[in-house]
């Protein structure tokens, strides 16, 4: 039925490595199934490991193909820990997959509220109807901190039907490199279903403590549509 059903999601037939939008899953903001993409090699390399033989490189997430991360103190003063890529990483490079206790909209609001008493939140919207909380549950992604020139950058990637968070390489990065992705904490979200203003933290307000993370205490709400994400 699904050749004749408009919706039907037919995944692509590249014979590259899906990671431009000429590649339709790639386009879709999707991972290449092997169901589907029969011609591209998905799921072909074994899991846990860089694509090694393989053409497709848009399977990462299903496949856990991240990178070797170290937490250690960062070089940021008074930020606490920080998260470090071992090896030299290329730009798309996948990083890895940002995890956590799923959460509904509203226990996120509860619990937003005592993290920002604490200014320590890794609180990432999700959706609509759910934030990922990693404070509890998550992996080394967590301890990535905030930066306004981020050398990395999160997405939202469709795996098999559920919406996950990938972390990717913005650029080339060095071995033994601090990771830093930007918050948004100051992009809310609106739609049909939710409006959810953005916040102004303390430190965004100075230009100099842009790339800080501040012990200070505070929040302002202010205006915005998009997601939203917090390490």
């Amino acid at each position: 039925w699904g050749e004749r059903s408009r919706n039907f999601f037919r995944g692509c037939a590249c014979k590259g490595p899906c990671n431009t939008k000429s590649c339709a899953c790639f386009a879709a903001k999707r991972e290449c199934d092997p169901d589907l993409c029969r011609t591209c090699g998905a799921c072909t390399d074994p899991p846990q490991q860089r694509v090694m033989t393989q053409r497709c490189t848009n399977d990462n997430l299903s496949m856990r193909r991240h990178a070797h991360l170290l937490v250690a103190e960062s070089s940021i003063p008074d930020a606490g820990w920080g998260l470090f890529t071992k090896h030299a990483l290329k730009r798309g490079d996948f990083v890895h997959e940002y995890v956590g206790e799923i959460i509904s909209q509203d226990e996120a609001e509860r619990r937003g509220r005592i993290y920002d008493k604490v200014n320590r939140s890794y609180l990432f919207n999700l959706s609509s109807d759910y934030v990922v909380d990693a404070s509890r549950k998550g992996n080394k992604t967590k301890y990535a901190n905030h930066s306004s020139k981020p050398n990395c950058f999160t997405k939202m990637v469709t795996v098999n039907g559920d919406s996950r968070i990938g972390l990717f390489a913005k650029c080339d990065i060095e071995a033994q490199s601090e990771l830093f992705f930007d918050y948004r904490y100051d992009v809310g979200m609106e739609n049909e279903l939710i409006v959810k203003p953005g916040q102004t933290v303390a430190w965004m307000n100075d230009p100099e403590m842009a790339g800080k993370i501040s012990k200070i205490s505070g929040v302002k709400q202010t205006t915005g549509a998009g997601s939203s994400g917090g390490g």
